[in-house]
Parts: structure tokens; sequence; C-alpha cells
């Protein structure tokens, strides 16, 4: 008997991981495939609110069943596109689990509703959902009040100090006042360094009764080109930006001024995969703090960077400065 031919996907266990541009939903779940079950196979759904795609290539890596919606939030491709792929995932890799990850910048209200009624009524069973937080966010204003921010908490049943260890206490104590004062009351509250998770976490029941307060938010697809953009994979939405470019793989850039460069931007978030006179690395962070990760080499030679509307920076003057051959010239 094999799984394929007899398996019959009923209530596959699914869960919802959800954050803030830069908080580290990827490196979460990532960590999470590392805890599975060896007879266990685990699928994603990822959305990313930029065109590049580059979330989709990390899972890949990790030899993860993915299915990838770049340039949009699930909110707003929630229907067609949304179906589409998780049906192809329950179909192409039988699932044990299926984790799903919204953009920084997604709404989650219309996902959980879609998730729980209609075609998926029966086929998947929806667990608790967690949010990750950047506690140093919560006395900023721009996330406090920004309906995203808000209604990923409020809607999540696991909420998640992540980056601790670079919050100092007041921040971490803000927190945890934050959390408790959340109704109706979270099913748990932690808080973690690198996005480490409890697997455990993810068999805990979803409560229904949470609300979203912008429900609003998920009507509207507020996508816009970016003014002046160089190709149609930069956009804007909901008070961000993001600025994405593929290179041809021989393109080479300098190791050192990359770091220099990118560590200055101040972006809310910033992936990528890149050739560099070190060798191929992929990259991942926010707030200037960056991981580095090696690789042995890549078909993609791509990054993409998100930062707030206002900001006004010259990435591919940035990025052209830190090409090899421009230094050697």
């Amino acid at each position: 008997m094999t799984k394929t031919a007899h398996k019959k996907l009923t209530h596959v266990p699914t869960n919802l991981v959800m954050g803030f541009l830069g908080v580290g939903k990827t490196t979460a779940i990532l960590d999470l495939l590392q805890q599975k079950p060896a007879n266990e196979t685990w699928a994603v759904l990822v959305n990313e609110f930029g065109k590049i795609g580059l979330d989709g290539i990390f899972y890949s890596a990790a030899g993860v069943a993915v299915k990838e919606i770049a340039g949009g939030c699930l909110c707003c491709a929630v229907n067609l596109p949304f179906q589409v792929s998780i049906n192809n995932l329950l179909k192409e890799s039988l699932p044990d689990r299926l984790l799903i990850e919204p953009s920084g910048l997604g709404h989650p209200k219309k996902v959980l509703d879609m998730l729980t009624a209609g075609l998926f009524k029966d086929a998947l069973e929806l667990k608790a959902s967690i949010c990750l937080i950047d506690p140093r966010k919560l006395t900023n204003r721009r996330y406090t009040t920004h309906e995203n921010f808000t209604d990923q908490i409020a809607l999540s049943d696991v909420l998640v100090a992540n980056k601790i260890d670079l919050a100092d206490t007041s921040a971490i104590e803000l927190f945890h006042q934050w959390g408790k004062n959340i109704t109706p009351k979270k099913s748990l509250i932690a808080q973690t360094t690198q996005g480490q998770l409890d697997a455990a976490w993810l068999d805990l029941p979803r409560n229904p009764q949470r609300h979203a307060s912008f429900t609003h938010t998920d009507n509207t697809a507020r996508y816009r080109p970016t003014e002046g953009a160089l190709d149609a994979l930069n956009h804007k939405a909901d008070g961000y930006q993001s600025f994405g470019q593929r290179f041809p793989v021989e393109h080479c850039f300098d190791f050192k001024q990359l770091q220099t460069q990118l560590s200055q931007l101040n972006a809310e978030r910033i992936k990528g995969i890149l050739n560099t006179n070190q060798g191929w690395f992929i990259i991942n962070g926010s707030d200037g703090q960056l991981d580095y990760q090696a690789i042995s080499d890549s078909s993609a030679n791509r990054i993409e960077i998100i930062i707030h509307e206002d900001q006004l920076v010259d990435f591919s003057t940035v990025l052209n400065h830190c090409r090899v051959n421009d230094h050697h010239r």
C-alpha cells in the first residue's frame, strides 16, 4: 500500500505563521521544518510582498514542497491563485501538515476565512496561528498603528517575541504587557531568538472567536507601480515599497562592499542570493542586521529590498557600486 495511492487528504493540520516585515517568519518556518517527524511530509505556501520570489528558493533548497505567490498579499490573491496553489500542493506532495507564510504586509482575516470554509473545509484542519513580533517595534507608532501589524497580532493564537537578543529589558517587558492585555487571551505567549519555535505549538487549537479590528483591509488591493520604476519588479502598498532586481549569473559583487552598502540602507527587509568574489551567499535580514549564509552555487542571482515609501534610495546605483568589474576598471 503506497501513500500516493491510498492516502485520503482530509483534515490536514494547517498553520499560519504571521508577522510584520523582517520579523523572521521564513527563518522560523525553516527551524520548524528541522523538527518535522521523519515519517511526515510537510508543505509550505509562501506569499511575498515583493515580486522577485526568494522565499520559495530558500524552502526548495531545504528540500521542502513549496508553492509561492509573489508580488502581492494573500488577502488580495486569496481567490483563484490561492486556491490553485493550495490544491496543487495537496495533490503533488500529499502533506501531513501545511504551513502558510503570508506576506508581512498581508492581512490574515480573509485567508483564515477561506481556510475554514468552502473548498477547504474538509481538506484542511486549521490549527493555531502563530504571530512573531520584534518587541523593539512596539514603541514605534509606524508599526503599532498599522492595520496589518495590529490584526496579525489580534488574530494569532500564539504570540512570540523574536529577536529578544537585540531588544532591551523594557522592550521585552512591554511585549509581555501588550500580550497579556489582548482579549481573547492568547493560547501561549513566548519569547525566542533566531526564530526558534517549538513544533508542539503547531498542534494547539485555533480559537475562532478572535476578531480583526480592521476588517476592511482585506477587501482592497492597493498595489500600484513604483514611480520611475526600472522594471516590473518594483511596487508600493500599505506605506511600503519594494525594489527587486535579477542579474545574470556571471555578475559578481564585492562581498565587503556589499556588506557595507546594505547595512547602511536601514531597510525593513533585505533578502537575496548573490554571487560575490568570496562565493555565493544567501542574504537575509532587516534593520541593518544581516545574515550571510555561504552556499555552494546558485542559478539565481537576485536581491529584493523593502523600505518605507517615504525613503528615497537609488538602489541600482548602490548595487552597481558593489560590482567587482566596476572596481577593476
